[in-house]
C-alpha cells in the first residue's frame, strides 16, 4: 500500500524525448596509485580492463569524422584515459582532446599519479601546461592522517601539497575538490585554511557530497545530515552549492523531481568489447549505447514510483536528485533480482542522464 504522502508522486509523466549530448570514449588502461574510499571507478591500484592507447585513439578519430557530418555544436566528444593521468601519452591526449574542442582538455585531475621528485613534477606539469592545460584539480579528503587513510596511500597528503607548490611556480590555476562527510566535517575549516596558502583566500574550492556510484554507495553511513551542514562555518558553506541538495524528507514532501531529457553516452573500451566495437559503424555504436540506456531505464520504474516504494520520510541526509534515484534503483534491482547491464557504472559502457 502506498502511503498517502506519496500518492502525488505516482502520476505517470511519460518519457520525454532523450537528446544525446555527447560521447566519452573511456580507456581504463592506467593503474592508479591510490584506492580512495570514494572512487567512482572502484580503483584497486590495478588496470586490467583497458586497451592500448593508440587503439582507443583510432576509435576516437572515427567518431570525430562521424560527427563532422553533424552540426558542429550538436555533439561533443572526448577520449579519456583512466584510472589516473600517469601515462606516457598524456601530452598527446591533451592535444588530441583540444583538437576536438573538448573543454575538458584544460583540466588535469592529478590524484593518484606516482610519487615524483619536485624536478620531475615540474617537468610533468610544464609539459601538460605547454599542451594546453590551465587548471590542475586535486582532491583532498581531510587532514593528513585521515586523507592518507582515505586514499589508501601513506604520504599522499604531503605529495599533493608538493604538487600545489609546483602548480604555483608554473602559474597554473589550482582547483581543490573536497567531498564532505559526517566523519570529516570537523576537519574542513582547518583544511581549507591550510590550503589557502597555495590557492589564495579566493581560491577555487569545490565542496560536494558523494555520488551514489562506485564506492560512494558504501558511504551512506557517513552521508552528511542537514543539521551538520547548518553547523558549518559560513567560510565553508560558500564553497558548496546547496541548491542542488535537499534532505530525502524535503525531496519527498516537495514531490518535485525534474524529468531528465538529455544524456551523455559512455563508450568504455576493454578487451572483451573492443573487437566487437571495431567492427561496428559509429551509428551502430551509438544505437548500441542508447539501447543499453533504454533497456536499463525501461526495466525500472520512474523516480516517482521509486519514491513511493523506498522513500524515507524521516531521513535528514542530503542528496542530489540523481543520487536518490540511483539509490532507489539499486534497491529495486536487488528486490526484484534483476540481471541488468548497469549503465551507471563508469567501468562499463553506459550513460549519464540529466
Amino acid at each position: 500500500m502506498i502511503p498517502p504522502l506519496f500518492q502525488n508522486l505516482m502520476e505517470p509523466l511519460g518519457d520525454a524525448f532523450m537528446i544525446n549530448k555527447g560521447l566519452w570514449i573511456l580507456n581504463h588502461n592506467v593503474p592508479c596509485s591510490c584506492a580512495c574510499r570514494y572512487c567512482l571507478l572502484r580503483s584497486h591500484k590495478k588496470a586490467e580492463n583497458g586497451v592500448p592507447y593508440e587503439r582507443g585513439k583510432e576509435m576516437a578519430l572515427r567518431f570525430d569524422e562521424w560527427r563532422k557530418k553533424r552540426k558542429p555544436d550538436d555533439f561533443w566528444l572526448s577520449y579519456t584515459i583512466g584510472y589516473c593521468a600517469d601515462y606516457p601519452e598524456l601530452v598527446d591526449n591533451i592535444a588530441f582532446n583540444k583538437a576536438f574542442d573538448y573543454i575538458g582538455f584544460r583540466y588535469l585531475q592529478i590524484n593518484g599519479i606516482r610519487f615524483r621528485s619536485e624536478p620531475e613534477l615540474f617537468q610533468y606539469l610544464k609539459d601538460a601546461k605547454d599542451a594546453g592545460v590551465t587548471h590542475v584539480d586535486t582532491s583532498f579528503y581531510g587532514l593528513e592522517e585521515y586523507h592518507d587513510r582515505f586514499a589508501a596511500r601513506k604520504g599522499d597528503f604531503q605529495y599533493l601539497i608538493k604538487i600545489l607548490k609546483v602548480v604555483q611556480k608554473l602559474d597554473l590555476k589550482p582547483q581543490i575538490s573536497i567531498p564532505l562527510f559526517e566523519d570529516n566535517k570537523d576537519q574542513i575549516e582547518e583544511l581549507v585554511s591550510l590550503l589557502e596558502e597555495y590557492v589564495g583566500s579566493e581560491g577555487a574550492f569545490h565542496i560536494f557530497l558523494q555520488d551514489y556510484r562506485g564506492y560512494g554507495e558504501h558511504l551512506e553511513r557517513v552521508r552528511l545530515l542537514r543539521r551538520s551542514y547548518e553547523a558549518l562555518p559560513n567560510k565553508i558553506k560558500r564553497y558548496m552549492n546547496l541548491s542542488r541538495y535537499k534532505t530525502e524528507e524535503k525531496w519527498l514532501r516537495d514531490g518535485n523531481f525534474p524529468k531528465y531529457t538529455s544524456r551523455n553516452l559512455h563508450l568504455v573500451l576493454g578487451p572483451d568489447t573492443i573487437d566487437m566495437l571495431e567492427k561496428m559503424t559509429c551509428d551502430e555504436i551509438v544505437d548500441y549505447l542508447v539501447g543499453l540506456d533504454e533497456a536499463y531505464y525501461e526495466a525500472i520504474p520512474d523516480i516517482h514510483t521509486l519514491a513511493g516504494l523506498y522513500g524515507n520520510i524521516k531521513s535528514q541526509k542530503l542528496y542530489r536528485q540523481r543520487d536518490l534515484q540511483w539509490k532507489w534503483q539499486k534497491r529495486y534491482i536487488a528486490d526484484h533480482n534483476l540481471k541488468l547491464h548497469d549503465v551507471t557504472d563508469e567501468r562499463l559502457c553506459g550513460s549519464m542522464r540529466f
